[in-house]
């Protein structure tokens, strides 16, 4: 599966956000209520706000012009991975180390929150040089448990 990996632009916030929404509900289905995956509307506006003001890196890959996944992050003295989604059937591609290479720079010392049952999200981090450093929230609004991961 080649995929192109490129910078998204203001016009690509209503395709990041299904991205975005699609990717979640296939990873945290029976984690978070599906009234709660099901309401794509606040990442609608989450993403159409943020082109209006951009804080970070965002990302797109796209195979066969169809975009399968995003990354965002933003830069600073830690580079923070925020959003890092692929679409189940693009998976094992190496498509999500190249995303998670466009927006955090390898070698970049950067950190990450992973939700506790997440053991895929979690190996992949970890075989990207990422590990947990004991620092543990919870997100609002579904309560999931976040873990902390860390490079450099």
């Amino acid at each position: 599966m080649d995929a192109t990996i490129r910078p998204a632009r203001a016009e690509d916030a209503a395709t990041v956000a299904a991205v975005h929404n699609r990717s979640r509900a296939q990873a945290f289905r029976g984690h978070i209520a599906d009234e709660v995956l099901e309401n794509f509307e606040p990442l609608e506006l989450k993403w159409a706000e943020y082109f209006d003001a951009p804080d970070g890196r965002v990302y797109l890959a796209e195979v066969d012009g169809e975009a399968v996944g995003i990354a965002y992050g933003v830069p600073g003295e830690r580079t923070e991975l925020c959003n890092l989604y692929l679409l189940e059937e693009a998976a094992g591609n190496g498509i999500s180390e190249r995303l998670l290479n466009a927006v955090v720079h390898p070698g970049e010392p950067a950190f990450l929150w992973v939700a506790d049952f997440n053991e895929r999200a979690q190996a992949f981090y970890t075989k990207q040089g990422f590990t947990f450093d004991g620092e543990e929230t919870h997100h609002a609004g579904d309560g999931i448990t976040l873990k902390r991961m860390v490079r450099g």
